[in-house]
């Protein structure tokens, strides 16, 4: 009675209508903002070949929608294929009838089957895909600071606003950037039009002697307090950087708007971001006991499902497990499916090698927690310590900890 197939651009109107039904974030319901996303909607189904659109039929009426990805990611210093999973959408009629899991199934084995062991997703409810065997990534820090604070930079640049023809100069330092951060994704279609086709975006960038951008953020004005419009805010939608001097011209030019700009806004997931600042405090005043005092807020985002371990393992065969030396037999469990998963990798001088049948170790855990585990999220140790896995060798639980050790967390700024 139902199937999951692709759709054209036949089924836009049907698409479009479960789409804005199923985020009422959209608000604007006019014909005239119904047509401008049927149009954006189609120029991505025909034009971008990440990105494909699927949906569940009933008797021929479409009932559910969603877009899978087919992004490129750094993972531990090569860039791969990963897949995505964006814009999941179900008829509120047809809520509550396990529309969603069946949807997220077909997404995981469509990779699944094209040898593809990596997927993502932004959750609309953690708990769902928790339970579905997603596990956290690295949580979003946002900083409201006012804009005195942030360190002054007086010194020589070539800073300028970047118009849309410099897009490609500014999207190959994106990809340089991309090709020395863990978990960074090379910007796609929906992303890049973006950039310019906010009108209220300004995009800033510096340029090297040779001509290239070497840095860029963007960002808008923001009203600061509802009735006072001298009140502005900066909302930092990006901030790139090559080297840690561009860092420093970039907010240089953020300090310098002090005179008018009350808060700079930014978003980041880099967790020594703090130290950049002598007074880090944000404008809430909250107080956490004993004598702590609020800098930021977090939030978790981009959830990581492996779907094939094995392959995981292949597929980062150029990753340096710590130069640990050490057989390891993983039980892996994904509790929504109750499948279990038995694999021995031995590590030699940092390679992980999946034909060994030695192991001196075994270790118990969800597929959530490991997918986490996997990336760098989340170490051995802070699981255990929570009970989120077993070991039955306790004398190697700290080569344990030091064969997952990342100095860098994954980092995903990706919005799909």
């Amino acid at each position: 009675m139902r199937e999951i197939r692709l759709l054209s651009e036949e089924h836009i109107d049907a698409y479009a209508d479960i789409a804005f039904n199923a985020y009422p974030s959209f608000k604007n319901f006019t014909k005239e903002a119904m047509d401008e996303y049927k149009k954006v909607a189609t120029d991505i189904l025909n034009n971008d070949s990440m990105v494909t659109f699927y949906g569940m039929f009933e008797k021929h009426k479409l009932i559910a929608v969603m877009r899978l990805f087919d992004f490129h990611m750094n993972c531990f210093g090569k860039i791969i294929t990963v897949s995505g999973l964006g814009f999941l959408g179900v008829h509120l009629m047809h809520k509550k009838e396990k529309v969603a899991k069946a949807m997220v199934e077909f997404y995981e084995e469509h990779y699944r089957s094209r040898k593809i062991p990596f997927g993502l997703l932004l959750p609309f409810r953690p708990d769902f895909y928790k339970n579905m065997g997603y596990g956290f990534g690295t949580k979003m820090n946002q900083y409201r600071l006012e804009a005195a604070r942030i360190p002054a930079y007086y010194g020589e640049s070539d800073l300028r606003y970047i118009k849309e023809e410099e897009l490609p100069n500014l999207l190959e330092c994106h990809s340089r950037v991309v090709n020395r951060t863990h978990g960074m994704i090379i910007k796609f279609g929906d992303e890049i039009r973006d950039l310019f086709g906010d009108e209220y975006n300004r995009v800033v960038g510096n340029y090297d002697k040779n001509g290239n951008i070497n840095g860029y953020l963007v960002y808008k004005f923001q009203n600061g307090k509802a009735g006072n419009y001298t009140i502005n805010n900066i909302y930092v939608k990006e901030l790139i950087y090559e080297n840690t001097e561009v860092l420093k011209l970039l907010l240089g030019f953020l300090r310098k708007q002090e005179d008018q700009v009350n808060l700079i806004i930014f978003n980041t997931e880099d967790e020594n971001f703090a130290y950049l600042f002598d007074n880090p405090l944000n404008d809430s005043l909250n107080y956490i006991p004993y004598g702590y005092l609020e800098t930021n807020s977090q939030a978790i985002g981009v959830m990581y499902k492996i779907f094939d371990v094995r392959k995981a393992f292949e597929e980062c065969a150029h990753r340096n497990y710590n130069n640990a030396n050490l057989g390891v037999r993983f039980l892996i469990e994904d509790a929504f499916s109750k499948e279990k998963e038995e694999v021995i990798v031995k590590f030699e001088n940092g390679a992980a090698k999946l034909d060994s049948k030695e192991f001196i170790v075994t270790i118990k855990i969800n597929i959530s927690e490991f997918s986490s585990l996997f990336l760098g999220c989340v170490s051995i140790k802070g699981l255990l310590n929570l009970g989120l896995l077993k070991v039955d060798n306790k004398d190697s639980i700290d080569e344990l900890d030091r064969v997952f050790y990342c100095s860098e967390k994954p980092v995903c700024y990706t919005d799909f």
